[in-house]
């Protein structure tokens, strides 16, 4: 009998433990990642400073910036950027850190995503000026965090000792600061200066790398969040020519949109008389199908990677593809931006008849040789095509996330509490064997 409960206790602590352990496990994703339109917007938000401020370089990582011969310092540029999650939720927050020599200024810039219009908003500038603070003193940006919490703290030092210290936190679009600073939050530090000197605290040396690297995931997460079939490496060796063929012509505009004109005299003037850039079509990079033959194609060139432009097939147009929009050195469309330009383009007056039937495309790509590819459910040049996959299981979520924390912390106490009493139990059934 006593085998017997001792099995039992020692199932259900294995039982507490994994549930414990999957739970707490599935509490930790990383949270700070950017996704879908939200990565587009904040990348053009991002993009609005970079070309406002400018990247604060050094030559070196670590270098610290001095004003010359003796003068106040001057710094200006965009320091660092990320996206934090202060508050767990959906939508995080984009936080960009500057300085300006305009205003004497290092200020912390918060932004967050609205769902409901689509649209970036600033909720909050945390600005210090650095003039104000004398050779004695210093002031520090530091981004902070325990376990899920972010923080943003700004502190005064007197000859290297803290004589203050404002913590900041988001929580529903809202700025707040901590009456009394939270304990044991682990730090980095962004810059600390005053009047007479300014070191980042981040390595911006290299023209910045950092700054470009996060750009790049927000242009990354943006692509990423296509969820229309990629027929880039299908198309039939006529199609790719075409569409190679009018790229090569869409790769020397900046920007180009035929949505801003009226007529088929100024579309088609317009394509002829635009200001050319010296960019070379590279490689595409992928091409969608958003149905009524209008297309999304990215492409790189000989100097930039994120490219895209939208085409309509058309026996009317040259090389068999109308442009419509093209954007070069941008950040990619998202795939709800998708949805709703094709929606928009296809009421264009100036399309060109669409191409009759639909394109045609390899059953496999032409570039992995004995891979076959998936079979679609419905025609592969339609917009709604999907591959179909295996059958899968659906599982209704029997824990939702806001309660995975105690049910984890529940887990682990009954754990313990079972272990404890069967530590009792063989510490008694000793005493007595004695």
């Amino acid at each position: 009998m006593k085998n017997r409960i001792l099995n039992i206790i020692c199932f259900i602590c294995a039982v507490s433990l994994m549930l414990s352990c999957f739970t707490a496990s599935a509490m930790s994703p990383h949270l700070d990642k950017p996704v879908g339109k939200m990565s587009a917007i904040y990348g053009e938000v991002f993009n609005k400073y970079l070309l406002d401020y400018g990247p604060l370089s050094t030559n070196i990582p670590g270098e610290t910036i001095y004003g010359e011969y003796g003068y106040p310092v001057a710094p200006r540029g965009v320091i660092y950027g990320e996206v934090v999650n202060f508050d767990a939720n959906e939508n995080p927050y984009l936080v960009i850190y500057t300085v300006d020599n305009s205003v004497c200024e290092t200020a912390c810039h918060i932004w967050h995503f609205d769902e409901e219009t689509e649209e970036a908003n600033e909720i909050a500038v945390l600005a210090k000026n650095y003039a104000e603070l004398p050779a004695e003193m210093n002031g520090e940006f530091n981004v902070g965090w325990k376990g899920d919490k972010r923080y943003i703290s700004y502190k005064v030092y007197m000859n290297h000792e803290e004589i203050s210290a404002d913590y900041y936190t988001v929580i529903n679009g809202d700025t707040f600061m901590y009456v009394n600073d939270p304990e044991n939050v682990t730090e980095v530090g962004i810059a600390d200066f005053n009047a007479f000197y300014f070191h980042p605290g981040v390595d911006v040396s290299n023209g910045n790398r950092l700054l470009t690297d996060f750009f790049d995931s927000l242009k990354n997460a943006a692509a990423d969040s296509v969820t229309y079939e990629d027929i880039a490496e299908r198309l039939s060796d006529k199609d790719e020519a075409q569409v190679e063929a009018t790229l090569s012509n869409a790769a020397k505009y900046d920007y180009f949109d035929i949505a801003n004109y009226s007529s088929f005299v100024r579309y088609e003037a317009a394509l002829d008389s635009l200001k050319l850039n010296s960019d070379r079509f590279y490689l595409i990079s992928n091409m969608y199908n958003l149905g009524d033959e209008i297309y999304y194609v990215r492409f790189s060139t000989d100097k930039t990677y994120y490219n895209y432009a939208l085409l309509r097939r058309s026996p009317d147009a040259e090389n068999g593809y109308q442009i419509l929009k093209v954007c070069t050195d941008c950040i990619p469309l998202a795939d709800i931006e998708l949805r709703e330009i094709k929606e928009k383009y296809k009421r264009n007056i100036l399309l060109y008849k669409k191409a009759k039937g639909n394109i045609k495309l390899e059953r496999k790509s032409k570039y992995i040789k004995d891979t076959p590819m998936p079979t679609t459910s419905v025609d592969a040049g339609s917009a709604e095509a999907k591959p179909n996959s295996e059958p899968k299981i659906k599982i209704t979520k029997m824990i939702g996330r806001h309660m995975r924390l105690p049910v984890a912390c529940i887990g682990g106490g009954i754990s313990i509490g079972l272990l404890t009493a069967l530590w009792l139990y063989l510490s008694s059934d000793d005493d007595k064997s004695k």
